[in-house]
């Protein structure tokens, strides 16, 4: 998500969309293809919605660093021990597709975003997963891969859905 009037400017495609880039701070090239957006109605809010084309790969490595921010933990960092993972709850719930982080306090701050440690996309960050929970007694965090939260049939709530 974005400011709606971000794309006022263009340049526009045929359909009246525009594309955005991610370009990180102090760079002239490395544009990397974020998606479209819209034409916005921004007569209630200045908001623009921009689709995800391409995912943020940050949580495809064994070994990548990545960050979550949680309520009781606060900022807290680990390494990636694995992808595309099964753990099974407590009450004997299987979830795939998990990437186990370590070194993550976890408890108490499900629902953190997750993020990797990219200092030339600061002070942004790209959100690459949801913390989900952890099992402290073999020293691992569970993280939901972005993908698997941001699908098609999703529907964004904001404030004005609420009043």
């Amino acid at each position: 998500m974005t400011a709606g009037h971000c794309s006022k400017h263009g340049p526009f495609n045929p359909d009246g969309s525009v594309d955005f880039y991610h370009l990180p701070w102090g760079n002239t090239v490395g544009y990397r293809l974020i998606g479209q957006m819209a034409p916005p109605n921004m007569s209630v809010v200045d908001r623009g919605f921009i689709s995800k084309q391409n995912n943020n790969t940050d949580l495809d490595t064994v070994g990548t660093i990545v960050c979550k921010s949680g309520y009781f933990t606060h900022v807290d960092c680990g390494r990636v021990l694995s992808l595309n993972d099964v753990i099974i709850s407590a009450s004997d719930i299987e979830y795939s597709g998990v990437v186990k982080v370590d070194h993550m306090g976890c408890e108490g701050d499900s629902g953190a975003p997750v993020f990797p440690v990219t200092p030339e996309q600061l002070p942004g960050i790209f959100i690459a997963g949801m913390l989900t929970g952890g099992i402290k007694a073999e020293g691992f965090c569970v993280v939901v891969p972005i993908e698997m939260l941001i699908t098609d049939d999703i529907e964004v709530l904001t404030i004005n859905n609420l009043i």
